[in-house]
């Protein structure tokens, strides 16, 4: 049995739809979780509408938040798999069968899908891809990228959620909290290329109109020390001085994003943690990839004459930034030769052939344009 938890917080103007896509799964044998989290609007009488032996209602008086809504309903879910899904959102019929499918062996603790965007006025406008990560990439995606998949497809099987909850202290990012919580346990996860999942985008729900401190609490949760010597390419090094290799590479990621304050916060506290000349080179490497002073990070990192697989990838970086791909790619290489597992230099390929020339499998689309 599915466990379907849908929060519901003054979602009056769609929710009808959302539990009726639920209810009308082919996948049958479904309990249906609805969480009124202190709506005042119409919500719990359309809510009620429904006459299904498979809806199971729980109200609360005042809003808690989603995630306590979600964390309410994995305290009561009976269901073998579990997913959480948006009081404003829409699952394809076969969605739910789709995805029981690719629970093909134990390893698989969760399997999610792709995501088609529409407005409040039910007008597709964007398609959100996703992909298989490994679960020893998942951290480094975390802190490069953001959230590693589309959080409203996946369904969960129950082992892989026992005894974790949502975080109700974050307002914006619980549920990728969630998962990389889950992720930790090194579950694999499986991708349908397909929307099944409909995913409706408005003014309630941009989380641009939220604060800078709502939008890094689970950011700043998430970069400890534990957390960032978890980092695979850190871990592969094989050095003593792990621990400053993984703030800079944090702080470096975190930098190219909207998160400056946090990443220049670690590179600071990588300063005590430069012991030699070769620290002192691939901090101001590093520095120089933070600045966008790409020539100054070539010099320090050319100046380790002995360069281990990391400070080969990040002085290939450094030349992919001043756009010299042939230069680049012989550091990729030459990373990827002292450790073939190690995958950052293999998405650095990856850009520069999407950089040089992208081609997709795919070509449906090509009929339409």
């Amino acid at each position: 049995m599915i466990s379907v938890i849908l929060p519901v917080y003054n979602a009056g103007h769609y929710v009808k739809d959302s539990i009726a896509s639920i209810l009308q799964q082919t996948e049958r044998n479904i309990e249906l979780i609805v969480v009124n989290d202190g709506s005042t609007d119409n919500s719990e009488e359309i809510i009620l509408s429904f006459n299904d032996e498979r809806i199971r209602y729980v109200k609360h008086e005042t809003n808690k938040g989603v995630a306590a809504a979600f964390n309410e309903g994995l305290k009561i879910a009976k269901g073998d798999y579990i997913t959480f899904h948006g009081a404003d959102d829409l699952s394809l019929p076969n969605r739910f069968e789709r995805l029981l499918a690719e629970f093909c062996c134990e390893q698989i603790g969760y399997v999610h899908s792709d995501m088609l965007l529409i407005t409040e006025h039910n007008s597709p406008f964007s398609y959100w891809q996703a992909a298989n990560i490994s679960p020893n990439d998942i951290y480094s995606f975390f802190l490069n990228v953001g959230t590693p998949f589309n959080n409203g497809t996946i369904l969960f099987r129950r082992e892989a959620v026992e005894h974790i909850y949502f975080d109700e202290s974050i307002k914006v990012g619980s549920d990728t909290d969630f998962i990389l919580k889950v992720a930790k346990e090194k579950w694999r996860s499986s991708h349908v290329p397909e929307p099944l999942y409909i995913y409706r985008r408005h003014q309630a729900n941009i989380t641009k109109n939220r604060s800078y401190e709502e939008l890094a609490r689970h950011i700043r949760l998430n970069i400890q020390d534990e957390d960032l010597m978890s980092l695979n390419e850190v871990n592969e090094k094989g050095e003593e001085n792990n621990l400053l290799t993984a703030k800079l590479i944090a702080g470096l990621a975190l930098s190219r994003r909207w998160m400056k304050q946090e990443g220049f916060s670690l590179f600071h506290e990588a300063i005590p943690l430069v012991k030699t000349e070769r620290d002192r080179h691939f901090f101001e490497g590093m520095k120089g990839l933070v600045e966008n002073n790409y020539r100054h990070a070539v010099h320090h990192f050319q100046q380790i004459t002995d360069r281990n697989h990391i400070e080969e990838n990040y002085l290939g970086e450094a030349f992919l930034h001043m756009k010299n791909y042939n230069t680049a790619y012989e550091h990729f290489i030459k990373a990827l030769q002292l450790s073939p597992n190690y995958h950052t230099p293999v998405k650095n390929l990856k850009i520069i052939g999407i950089l040089k020339g992208y081609n997709i499998i795919d070509k449906h689309v090509d009929h339409f344009r």
